[in-house]
């Protein structure tokens, strides 16, 4: 083969290995003709949702305290309790409440009148023996803290007893009884403490106005109770 004709097949070789270099870089800046098959591309998993306790259910319990009225007559309560939540969100709690407590609360009153070789004596007794209310729950929930209001009727029975006597010597005895009505609101918190099972803390003013079981027309109530709500465990609301 002649000298021109390998020069002339040199020189196409290395266009031929130029070119080739050529389209190789560009494909590596182009990237591939096909790219490669990925999956579906999903959003990210929206962030958990604040759990609450739930409060909604009927529930039942009891309680005990202290009562007093305003002219200084008091004693201890004890009694239970029966009412129903509906959390309409996860933070207000609505709701009705009914509760009765017997009382050792007592009130006495006693006169004595002197005469020519006697003495009159006249003693009235006056026992507090059941307060009850029947009342609407108005409630705002931090998770297992309830903090709530009430407000609705209420409702005290009394027995008297008045004697007299001269000389020592009891000559006559009356005993009446009355059921009174009135009014109520009151105030109180209240903590889950399992699932079921919370323990709260209330207080309660009475007014019985003219029907008043005692000479004041207002009695108060400072309770501690305990509380079984029905209807499954709490958790996530």
């Amino acid at each position: 083969m002649s000298n021109c004709k390998l020069i002339k097949l040199g020189l196409a070789t290395v266009m031929l290995a130029s070119a080739s270099a050529v389209s190789n870089a560009v494909d590596a800046v182009r990237g591939p003709a096909y790219p490669p098959v990925r999956g579906p591309a999903y959003p990210p998993p929206p962030p958990p949702v604040p759990l609450f306790h739930n409060w909604t259910g009927f529930y039942a319990g009891g309680h005990l305290g202290v009562g007093w009225a305003d002219g200084g007559s008091a004693g201890f309560i004890g009694g239970g309790q029966v009412g129903y939540n509906f959390q309409v969100n996860p933070q207000w709690v609505l709701g009705v409440e009914a509760d009765i407590a017997g009382t050792t609360i007592k009130d006495s009153v006693s006169a004595a009148v002197i005469g020519p070789g006697a003495v009159l004596t006249a003693n009235a007794t006056a026992s507090l023996d059941w307060v009850s209310t029947f009342a609407a729950r108005f409630g705002y929930a931090f998770d297992r803290w309830l903090v709530y209001g009430k407000v609705g009727g209420a409702w005290a029975h009394t027995s008297a007893t008045v004697t007299s006597g001269i000389n020592g010597i009891t000559f006559g005895s009356i005993s009446v009884d009355q059921t009174a009505s009135g009014w109520m609101l009151g105030v109180g918190t209240e903590y889950a403490l399992w699932n079921n099972w919370s323990a709260k803390v209330e207080y309660n003013m009475m007014d019985f106005g003219n029907d008043s079981p005692f000479a004041d027309n207002k009695f108060h109530v400072f309770k501690a109770g305990i509380n079984y709500r029905f209807g499954g465990p709490g958790g996530a609301f």
